[in-house]
């Protein structure tokens, strides 16, 4: 069906499956600006803030591609369920946390949700997307992420301060269940058919170039998500949620522009300035000394890690088959895995042995080698492809620039 002229993007349930992602990011992002502050509470060391805000990370390492792998076999609202299934249940068992061992197990439960939620929850909209519209369609999904960002981390900080950090596990938790019932709602698309002979791998080799460089987005937000209330309260930055309130405002106005962006003029032109104001966002971080320069850095970070990701995740998906979405979304979001892990262990070291603000000014520089790293890729792939073309056809090898995404 089309509108005006153009596919249609807003459906019932692609509509349903943005809000259920709210949902979902919202019982997560409720801990962001406190879970460091608990841990600090119940006696935890610097080191351990990074190992156990990180900790969920261990778990879609190793579960991630296989949800992408059943994402493409038509399983997407299960695991949709299963994920917020393990929220839930792990959110509300945090109230009996009071050791840094339980916390580490429970935030390994919940990586089950992180692993299983947003992988099927993104493959299902890049399914309902139409293909012309397909960045558009992601950038509304990135969209929902950032309306949970922009909300609950300042929420989570004033109900801790309020009630206390259990109110704040009790708040996300419910958040999670409420969001279960509403993803009964979606309805699932048939599986797209495999072209004979398609590669079922579990990582398709064209969305890991993607992935190379969004890692270098996701290691600068270990850093703040890791990191932030820590050099506020070194800083006196004030209440340090506010950057996350700015970053996910910005991010929310900033994602269906770059989405749309990208379907017009090539992903690449969009994810060259998202990496780009990321960091500045982690050096203005590094400068900051009060809530202007912590503000003007969310602002920033927004704005880059909404053009960043949607342009690198569409990209992802473009460039494999249409029966490996799950998996190329998958692959893409290992990135964030993989630095919450490794980006949370090598970030403490930095803190610990230089300081706080050493950590943004890694995460900075690390996002220009991500810069380097992807001309030269583009660089290399064009080249590939002009040869390919003029082995098949000369004439085509002209062309083969015009129609490269």
């Amino acid at each position: 069906m089309t509108v005006a002229g153009r596919p249609r993007l807003w459906t019932a349930d692609y509509a349903v499956t943005l809000l259920g992602t709210v949902g979902f990011f919202s019982s997560f992002f409720y801990l962001l600006s406190v879970l460091p502050d608990y841990i600090d509470e119940i006696g935890g060391a610097k080191w351990q803030v990074g190992v156990v805000v990180g900790g969920f990370n261990i778990v879609p390492i190793a579960l991630r591609p296989f949800a992408g792998r059943w994402s493409d076999r038509g399983h997407r609202k299960r695991l949709m369920r299963i994920g917020l299934v393990s929220m839930a249940a792990s959110l509300g068992l945090m109230v009996f946390s009071a050791d840094i061992a339980s916390l580490f197990v429970l935030r390994v439960v919940q990586g089950v949700g992180a692993a299983l939620y947003p992988t099927a929850s993104a493959s299902m909209v890049a399914e309902l997307s139409p293909l012309s519209r397909r960045g558009e369609g992601l950038g509304f999904f990135g969209m929902s992420t950032g309306i949970a960002q922009t909300l609950t981390p300042a929420i989570g900080v004033a109900v801790a301060a309020a009630w206390g950090f259990d109110a704040v596990f009790l708040i996300a938790a419910g958040t999670a269940a409420l969001t279960l019932l509403l993803t009964q709602r979606v309805h699932e698309p048939p599986v797209a058919p495999s072209r004979p002979g398609a590669s079922g791998t579990l990582f398709p080799r064209q969305a890991l170039f993607p992935m190379s460089i969004f890692m270098t987005v996701t290691f600068s937000f270990a850093a703040t998500s890791t990191f932030l209330p820590l050099l506020g309260d070194e800083r006196g930055l004030g209440n340090v949620g506010l950057f996350f309130l700015v970053s996910g405002a910005s991010s929310v106005v900033a994602r269906p522009i770059a989405g749309s962006a990208s379907d017009r003029f090539g992903r690449i032109p969009v994810v060259l300035p998202g990496l780009a104001l990321t960091a500045v966002a982690m050096w203005l971080l590094a400068l900051a000394h009060g809530p202007p320069l912590l503000l003007a850095s969310g602002l920033v970070a927004g704005v880059g890690l909404a053009a960043a990701h949607t342009g690198l995740l569409a990209l992802a998906i473009d460039r494999v088959e249409d029966s490996a979405r799950g998996r190329a979304t998958a692959v893409l979001q290992l990135a964030w895995d993989i630095s919450g892990v490794g980006g949370g262990i090598v970030l403490g070291v930095i803190a610990s042995a230089l300081s706080v603000a050493a950590v943004y000014w890694f995460a900075g520089v690390l996002l220009i080698g991500g810069i380097a790293w992807l001309l030269l890729g583009e660089a290399v792939r064009a080249t590939r492809l002009r040869v390919e073309a003029a082995r098949r056809d000369p004439v085509e090898a002209a062309g083969t620039d015009q129609t490269r995404r």
